[in-house]
C-alpha cells in the first residue's frame, strides 16, 4: 500500500518470492529445498506472504502471440474533466474493456496511460471506435503501436531489498 512500511522481509522470504516469482507452479518441497528451510516454514511463509497482501495471486503468463492476440498498443488518454464523477467513471468504464490489460494514471500532459491488446490492428480500430473514443469524458488519446517487445517480465526487481 502507498504510504505504508515495507513489510520486513529476511532471506528465507526473499527467496521464496524470488522462486515464485519465477515459476509459481514449484512445490512446496522444492521451494523448501531451494530455500535451505523446512515445507512446513515455507508454506507457513507464504501463507502469511499471501495473508499481508505480498503474494497477491499465482498465475500463469500466457504467449498472447501464440493465441493471436499480435496487436499491443499503448494508449495516452486526455479528460475533458478532472471532477469527481468524472475521473471514477472513466475508470470504471476501462475496467469493463477486457482489450485493456493495464490502466495507470499520470502527472503530466495527459491523465491516463492505458495497455491495450488486440488481434491485429482491425480489432484495435474496432475497440477504439466502438468502446474508447465512446467514454463520455474523453478529450483526445494518443495511441503507438508497439513494434516489438525488448523486455517484458513480471518480476519485481527484489535484489533491490537488500
Amino acid at each position: 500500500m502507498p504510504g505504508t512500511a515495507a513489510y520486513p522481509l529476511d532471506s528465507v522470504d526473499r527467496t521464496i518470492l524470488t522462486l515464485l516469482q519465477a515459476d509459481a507452479s514449484l512445490s512446496t518441497a522444492e521451494i523448501a529445498a531451494r530455500a535451505g528451510a523446512s515445507q512446513s516454514s515455507v508454506w507457513r511463509r507464504i501463507e502469511k506472504l499471501e495473508a499481508a497482501g505480498i503474494i497477491q495471486r499465482r498465475v500463469a503468463i500466457l504467449d498472447r502471440k501464440k493465441l493471436g492476440l499480435n496487436m499491443m498498443v499503448f494508449a495516452h488518454v486526455k479528460l475533458q474533466a478532472h471532477g469527481q464523477r468524472t475521473l471514477p467513471a472513466f475508470e470504471d468504464a476501462i475496467r469493463r474493456f477486457p482489450e485493456v490489460v493495464e490502466c495507470h494514471t499520470l502527472l503530466g500532459e495527459t491523465d491516463y496511460l492505458l495497455r491495450v491488446i488486440t488481434r491485429d490492428t482491425e480489432s484495435y480500430e474496432t475497440f477504439f471506435r466502438k468502446h474508447l473514443s465512446q467514454v463520455a469524458s474523453v478529450q483526445f488519446t494518443n495511441s503507438s503501436m508497439a513494434i516489438s517487445e525488448v523486455k517484458s517480465t513480471t518480476e519485481l526487481p527484489l535484489s533491490l531489498l537488500w
